[in-house]
Parts: C-alpha cells; structure tokens; sequence
C-alpha cells in the first residue's frame, strides 16, 4: 500500500509541547522512510512554513528541517489537473484549497491512505483514505494497519 503524510506529522516531530503526538510522528516517519514511502512536494514547502510560523524556528534552522524531509523521501507533485481538481473540490466547500491539492496530488501520485489530523478521518476522496494517526493513546489502529500493508 502507498501511504504518504501531511504536514502535521513532520512538524509534530519536532514540536515538543506535546510528547505523546511527538512521539507518534516520529515512529510514523521512521516507518515511511523504512518503506521508503513518497511525500508530496507541497508538504516539503508546507513544513519549512509551519515551522516558522507555529514553531517560530528561525528561517535557515526551518529550511534545513524541510530540506531534510526532502532528501530523505522519493516525492511526487502536483500538475495542472491536480490544480483544477482541487478548485472544484474548494468551489464545492469539500475542502480548503491547499488539503484538495494535496488529495488530488495523492491520488494522481497512486497513494492510498494519507496520514493527516487536517482533515476528516476515514473520509475517502479520489482513491485516497484520510487516516489521523494521532490517537489518545498512542498510534491509531487504522494508521497502524495502513502503515503494516
């Protein structure tokens, strides 16, 4: 099974202000890097981002930390169909651009399940289940299952 991961998962991995989900981010990653899983690109761009914003790293510390999530992935991006998929996706109210893109980029790439807290667990959208991997006790079940197909 493809799987691949949003944003919230790199930058969990590195956010100290909650251990448990820290935690799950980190053995998610190992696990996607193991299987040698792809990220989307926009996620690399996303990460360097959110690490500034939410984290306030400063902006060669952050670059480096989604140069890392770069290097360490085969990654896949989005073309012009993803773009128009996800304007109708967002024209719908389905989703927020940027999560449409996202899903239409993962489905175009041939992911299955994308593990991510963003958007609506166990919803499927174009060929890709939507799976939170962050539960109360650690590592979700369907993430657990996703990540052992």
């Amino acid at each position: 099974m493809i799987v691949s991961a949003d944003t919230n998962v790199f930058v969990y991995a590195l956010d100290d202000r909650d251990r448990l989900k820290q935690d799950i981010a980190r053995e998610v990653i190992a696990i996607l890097a193991r299987q040698d899983q792809p990220i989307a690109l926009q996620v690399v761009g996303e990460v360097q981002n959110a690490l500034r914003r939410r984290l306030k790293m400063p902006a060669h510390l952050a670059a480096q930390q989604a140069r890392n999530v770069f290097v360490s992935f085969p990654s896949f991006a989005y073309d012009a169909a993803c773009v128009d998929l996800a304007l109708a996706y967002a024209g719908a109210g389905r989703f927020g651009y940027w999560d449409g893109l996202l899903l239409a980029a993962c489905g175009r790439a041939g992911v299955q399940a994308l593990l991510s807290e963003d958007m609506q667990d166990g919803q499927a959208v174009g060929g890709v289940q939507i799976i939170n991997p962050f539960g109360p006790d650690g590592l979700t079940t369907a993430a657990l299952k996703s990540l052992q197909s």
